[in-house]
């Protein structure tokens, strides 16, 4: 080998190494894991190391539980003194879903804490960076939310009727109850859902504090006065909070015009507008 072949031969490889790397075709190997899959496992990651989003998912859990068995018990014993505290159409397997309208305050937190979180801390930016597409990071957040979600929904909302069926004692039903398992179910869908309605607001607003106040104040103030105004009733049925819980009624309480599955599509349909919502800002605005 002479003395002039040696250093072509040396920059050989380092000139076709940087060739490679200006090449649009044979640089993107080198991004390895920017795929849906590496983006849910990049979003499951934040989510179980945050001490925030998992004090929310537990208090969410211990409260909704300890409430479901206090509930029972008092129920139980206004119903052993028979002392007048407990409405006369008073049904237990309603009584053993109730929880579900505290438990998804807990999980409207979650959803907004997914996304704002990181709006907040300018975090957003670097999510980006380590996936470009807004859509695959969009939906691996989304994704994310349904994962976490789900089984916890579906833990919470059977352990919590069954200590409240325990609670009430003698006035408790069994699982074979006709609408329990269907209430066990819906109830699952109903929470997942909602979560991922606060998820879209919260994309769509970017903001902590307003996604949070937006929604409780319509799950406490203006959902329920809107029952109380005659000529709001009717179109409150179908409001997705409204919706989502008749469709876990059994009693007198029941919407039978609406009925538990089309009290959760209309859930869906609101589920759906607010994660479009949320989609639309989350790819037009700049972070």
């Amino acid at each position: 080998m002479t003395s002039s072949e040696a250093p072509a031969t040396a920059s050989g490889p380092a000139e076709s190494s940087r060739a490679s790397g200006s090449s649009g075709t044979t640089a993107r190997p080198a991004v390895r894991g920017n795929t849906m899959p590496a983006a849910i496992r990049a979003e499951w990651t934040k989510v179980r190391t945050l001490r925030s989003t998992l004090a929310v998912l537990a208090a969410t859990f211990v409260v909704s539980v300890g409430l479901a068995l206090l509930s029972g018990i008092s129920v139980g014993n206004a119903l052993e003194a028979d002392n007048g505290r407990v409405r006369p159409d008073f049904h237990p397997v309603d009584s053993g879903f109730n929880i579900v309208w505290y438990t998804q305050l807990g999980l409207v937190a979650f959803g907004v804490l997914l996304i704002t979180g990181e709006f907040g801390s300018g975090m957003i930016r670097v999510s980006l960076a380590a996936v470009p597409r807004r859509a695959r990071l969009y939906l691996a957040k989304a994704a994310v939310c349904v994962a976490v979600t789900l089984p916890l929904a579906a833990v919470t909302v059977v352990l919590s009727f069954l200590l409240d069926q325990a609670g009430l004692g003698e006035y408790g039903v069994p699982l074979d109850e006709p609408g329990v398992v269907r209430g066990m179910a819906l109830g699952t869908v109903y929470l997942t859902l909602i979560a991922l309605l606060a998820f879209g607001v919260a994309t769509a607003v970017r903001s902590t504090a307003f996604a949070l106040g937006s929604m409780y104040l319509f799950l406490f103030a203006l959902s329920p006065l809107s029952q109380a105004v005659p000529g709001l009733k009717e179109a409150a049925r179908y409001l997705p909070d409204r919706a989502g819980i008749q469709a876990l009624k059994v009693g007198t309480d029941a919407d039978p015009s609406l009925g538990p599955w089309g009290g959760i599509l209309v859930v869906v349909g609101w589920t759906a507008l607010a994660l479009l919502a949320g989609w639309l800002a989350f790819r037009r605005r700049e972070v």
